[in-house]
């Protein structure tokens, strides 16, 4: 009877929350309609050029016109190409003198072609990208001095017109050239190029430290699939325990003996060192003989007998330096690895986690691609490269070491290729854990500060992911910028944190409230090195988002908990207290975030569990302060807390 009043006095209030929820909601979302309109309005602003000198070619016509005009636009149908695409097109080749292609976005019309939706944002000039399919799609310019008049086809056209080419020369413009039918876009089946081999010797290097299970894993994968190339293996221990070290040097001579003739050779060196992954691949570097080196974990698992080949069928080419291939979790088709991206909260895994069983954003984890980075899991690369480039810089002992490397290789020119025709099983951080204690925490905001101290001019650039993609949030799909709140350029809320004076009791704690903080640290941190804001330095910045799982969000508030311990002997210098912490808490603002809708159930309510948060600290106590999250919730008593491994200092 009791519960039943309950419910009667609750249910009001939680159809009130609902309300609220939705409405907010509402006002939250953005039509891509309308977004890019504006933004089509902003590039096009001002003095329209002169589009006399375009030809406009449709696909099925090349090869059978007598291309007349300075610039030929080749279209696939033209009653879709965009009202003003002509203008951006020779807008584009004016403001830069050097192109010889230039080619854009595109967008889709619903049935009756009134509202603009699902658009394909375009990477920037991808050579192997454009190998494997014709990413440009079904508009592309060209001027006339670079086009082959003895060409029948789009695609062999472009390949033909952009060979060798360089990123002055092929140029992409943020603007949608193209409005296609819904569900109608033009992919070409690409050129897939076998690796011919000439004789090249691969170096297999492979760090490892007390894991002889996995390592022999590895190694009979390697020796009893691999095909089609020729190479040696180098082991390289860091400081394994005796007893282990016994058994890696019998696995090393089991697999010497069924080795087959590709095998050259099989070494174990065993020098005990600190870890410094760094360190450790050049020093294999060094002892390697083959003209390309490969940088393999010894938690990765061979499942295609020519991975390697397809590897090296990208790594012999002048323009390519480092080359990854596709990683799935072990006894599965979920990604780990299919390239990274450069995201304003540093190098992330897009499509993480994701099945592999369908066509995602733009064929990301289905074809081989350009990206900015590979993980060092599995890294190939031409031995006269790495050494240009100085090898690994030894001052990322453990994370960002095979970003650093690859940003170095884009510096110089060459583009990094994701193999995703094949994949390896990749039994992820056997070897050192994963990165959620504090002092893991620390390293790792560290190690990715020098990232961006050393390549300034790559913080939050990736020429392979579009600007009109969300760059602000840890989002593992492909999802559009207009979508999000988060803006780089506007300071987040400014909060006033309140001084708590009851007791957090012990059964708050539940691991059901899920806590992510995508940013807990300087507003320089994450303005990027070359901020110049006043202040910045000093203003701490929080950022990311916090749900209950298994309950309607809509009608729970959350607020940010700073929680500084007592000293351990005598007085509290903060309030005078004896033993106890010091916790103040700030409301969160609310911001939608699209990404949890998807990701969980929408009965949940968790779209607006984002927040964006600076706290005035100025009347704080100095010190450091633990981060955490408490829900309270506005239709009930029930609260929930719990603290993560982030802290922050008001200094």
């Amino acid at each position: 009877m009791l519960q039943r009043l309950k419910e009667i006095i609750r249910t009001p209030r939680v159809i009130q929350l609902n309300n609220r929820y939705e409405r907010e909601l509402d006002l939250s979302y953005i039509s891509y309609d309308a977004w890019i309109r504006q933004k089509e309005l902003e590039f096009l602003a001002g003095t329209l050029p002169n589009t006399d000198d375009v030809q406009v070619v449709e696909y099925s016509e090349v090869g059978k016109n007598n291309y007349a005009g300075d610039i030929i636009l080749f279209v696939n149908d033209r009653k879709k190409l965009a009202i003003r695409a002509l203008y951006a097109v020779v807008s584009a080749f004016k403001e830069n003198p050097k192109a010889l292609v230039v080619y854009g976005d595109e967008d889709e019309y619903n049935s009756n072609r009134t509202i603009r939706m699902n658009p394909i944002f375009r990477p920037e000039w991808s050579p192997d990208t454009l190998r494997n399919y014709m990413y440009m799609g079904n508009v592309v310019a060209v001027k006339r001095e670079a086009v082959r008049a003895d060409i029948s086809d789009i695609y062999e056209l472009i390949l033909a017109v952009t060979d060798g080419l360089d990123r002055e020369q092929v140029v992409h413009v943020d603007y949608v050239l193209y409005h296609n039918d819904y569900s109608k876009t033009l992919y070409p089946e690409g050129h897939k190029e076998e690796y011919i081999y000439k004789g090249e010797v691969i170096s297999i290097l492979i760090p490892s430290r007390d894991n002889p299970d996995i390592l022999k894993q590895l190694l009979d994968s390697v020796v009893n699939r691999t095909t089609g190339v020729t190479y040696e293996i180098i082991v390289f221990d860091n400081g394994s325990s005796n007893e282990n070290k016994i058994r890696i040097e019998q696995i090393i001579s089991d697999v010497k003996r069924k080795a087959k003739d590709s095998c050259k050779g099989l070494e174990y060196l065993y020098l005990p060192q600190d870890f410094n992954f760094s360190a450790i691949c050049n020093r294999l570097a060094g002892e390697a003989k083959g003209d390309y080196l490969l940088f393999l974990n010894d938690d990765i698992e061979v499942r295609d007998g020519a991975w390697l080949s397809k590897m090296m069928r990208y790594a012999v080419k002048e323009h390519v330096g480092a080359v990854g291939a596709k990683l799935y979790y072990p006894e599965s088709r979920v990604i780990q690895h299919c390239g990274i991206t450069n995201l304003r909260l540093g190098p992330v895994h897009k499509l993480q986690y994701k099945e592999d069983n369908r066509v995602y954003y733009d064929h990301a984890s289905d074809m081989d691609r350009d990206v900015i980075a590979v993980t060092g899991a599995c890294l190939l690369i031409e031995r006269e490269k790495f050494n240009d480039v100085g090898g690994f810089d030894e001052s990322f002992a453990v994370a960002f070491n095979d970003v650093d490397l690859c940003f170095c290789l884009y510096e110089k020119g060459l583009y990094n290729v994701v193999v995703n025709s094949t994949h390896l099983w990749h039994y992820e951080s056997l070897s050192r854990g994963d990165d959620e204690s504090k002092d893991k925490i620390i390293r790792l905001t560290k190690e990715r500060e020098r990232l961006y101290e050393k390549h300034s001019s790559l913080y939050m650039v990736d020429p392979y992911y579009h600007d009109y993609l969300t760059r602000d949030i840890l989002d593992s799909n492909y999802t559009y910028a207009y979508e999000y709140e988060y803006d780089g350029t506007k300071r987040p809320t400014l909060k006033t944190p309140r001084r708590i004076r009851y007791r957090i009791k012990d059964h708050w704690y539940n691991d059901c409230l899920i806590i992510s903080l995508e940013q807990c640290g300087t507003l320089k941190y994450w303005l990027g090195p070359e901020s110049v804001e006043e202040g910045a330095d000093d203003t701490i910045y929080i950022g990311g988002y916090a749900f209950v799982a298994g309950s309607d969000n809509s009608c729970f508030e959350f607020k940010l908990l700073f929680k500084k311990k007592s000293e351990e002997n005598g007085m509290n210098e903060a309030d005078g207290t004896h033993g106890k912490d010091v916790i103040y808490e700030v409301p969160c603002n609310r911001i939608y975030r699209p990404d949890l809708e998807i990701n969980l159930d929408r009965n949940e309510r968790p779209a607006l569990c984002g927040f964006s948060v600076i706290p005035d600290m100025s009347d704080m106590p100095k010190g450091e302060y633990q981060v955490g999250v408490m829900a309270r919730g506005l239709a009930s008593r029930l609260v929930l807390c719990r603290f993560t491994n982030r802290y922050i200092k008001n200094e």
